[in-house]
């Protein structure tokens, strides 16, 4: 094998990278391990289109001394497949570019940090990770690896990417970070252990989707034990709304299975939210459906709803959770959104709710709020009204 290495390189079909090396055409990199410090503008560069960079398991190693592993800027057509790179604050920032494919690549142990509380909505919010894409459309990335960092797949004003079969544990910030990013498919991913601060969260998360982020597909992905499993975040930025989650399991989260927040027209559907502080945490959102969920077996609330509207749940198990299986709630205190002061209109049909702490159903200056159809066993109370509760169907019929 060792003669055939070196003859490949003779042939000038292998090449060793060396720092600073710029691509200008398809290319396959000798095998082994290279110490290549960032110069200053990215230890490998492509600077052309319609190329292949072949690693074939070539090892890039920046020494933990920061920069970036790969650049590109302007870029489309461009594969990325069989690399190791690790060291750098990122494996890889992409800017302005289209088209790409990263494939079958190892992008781990890269820029991380601990013990911070994070800001979702700040762009350099961490201090690196795996991929970083700025405006980068119609993309893909596959079986790639990016792991023990702040962040494996970080999106910024990106539209059209697909994320598919990756493993992006065990980070300190996010799996992956949808920022201003749209019309995504993030699909059969593992990001789980996402979290920080001693295990508490400090806004880690799984999957993010903030500042404005829509119309996005996360399916099919393994959220567990991470800050929260799957967090769609808001409050002074752009919501992010018209997003579907369908098929993930975000359980055994210290805070929640899954959040969103100052948001409208979200769909989840067949999700497990289980074994966390809440399984759903839907504060301040508008016109969202919880439908087909298992959210069993939370500490306080299977969905806690504070100052919402509009909200659908239909078909879902809830059960033996440790205070009440649904809540909507509304604090008259809180006039930080004052447009947002109701908690009303939301429809609850066909659920099944078995053996929650306190009751299966709490009303809390809710009002217009209709329950039909629902199912209770082993419940202490089906509902408790408190506050200046309102104009509420309780359509339910116990035998």
């Amino acid at each position: 094998m060792r003669r055939w290495s070196i003859v490949q390189r003779l042939l000038g079909r292998w090449r060793e990278p060396r720092a600073g090396l710029i691509v200008t055409s398809s290319l396959e990199l000798a095998p082994g391990l290279y110490s290549l410090p960032d110069p200053g503008d990215g230890a490998l560069r492509i600077t052309a289109d319609e190329l292949v960079l072949d690693g074939q398991g070539a090892v890039l190693d920046g020494g933990g001394r920061g920069g970036i592993g790969i650049a590109l800027c302007g870029r489309r057509r461009v594969v990325l497949r069989n690399l190791t790179i690790r060291g750098y604050a990122w494996a890889l920032e992409a800017i302005d570019c289209e088209e790409l494919l990263i494939e079958n690549c190892d992008f781990s142990s890269n820029g991380g940090s601990e013990g911070t509380f994070l800001d979702i909505n700040r762009v350099e919010a961490t201090a690196g990770g795996g991929i970083r894409f700025v405006r980068v459309n119609t993309s893909r990335v596959a079986r790639t690896h990016a792991q023990q960092q702040d962040v494996g797949v970080d999106a910024i004003a990106c539209r059209g990417l697909v994320i598919t079969d990756c493993d992006l544990s065990y980070n300190t910030a996010w799996g992956i970070r949808l920022h201003g990013s749209s019309d995504c498919r993030l699909e059969r991913n593992r990001a789980h252990h996402v979290n920080r601060c001693g295990g508490t969260g400090c806004d880690a998360a799984g999957i993010l989707l903030t500042c404005g982020s829509h119309r996005n597909l996360v399916a099919g992905n393994d959220l567990r034990w991470s800050g929260d499993g799957f967090f769609l975040g808001n409050q002074f930025s752009p919501p992010s709304n018209d997003n579907l989650i369908v098929g993930n399991d975000g359980s055994y989260s210290p805070n929640n299975a899954f959040e969103a927040t100052f948001s409208r027209g979200n769909v989840f559907r067949r999700n497990r939210a289980c074994f966390s502080n809440f399984g759903f945490w839907l504060g301040f959102s508008t016109d969202t459906v919880l439908e087909e969920n298992l959210i069993t077996d939370n500490r306080f609330d299977g969905v806690h709803w504070e100052h919402g509207a509009r909200g659908l749940l239909r078909n879902n198990l809830i059960a033996r959770n440790g205070r009440y299986g649904v809540a909507f709630t509304l604090n008259p205190a809180n006039r930080d959104f004052p447009d947002r002061c109701v908690s009303t209109s939301h429809e609850l049909r066909d659920n099944h709710f078995v053996s929650n702490g306190q009751c299966a159903v709490y009303l809390l200056h809710t009002t217009g709020t209709r329950l039909e159809g629902n199912r209770y066993r082993a419940e202490r109370q089906p509902w408790r009204i408190d506050g200046a509760s309102a104009e509420n169907m309780l359509l339910d019929v116990f035998l």
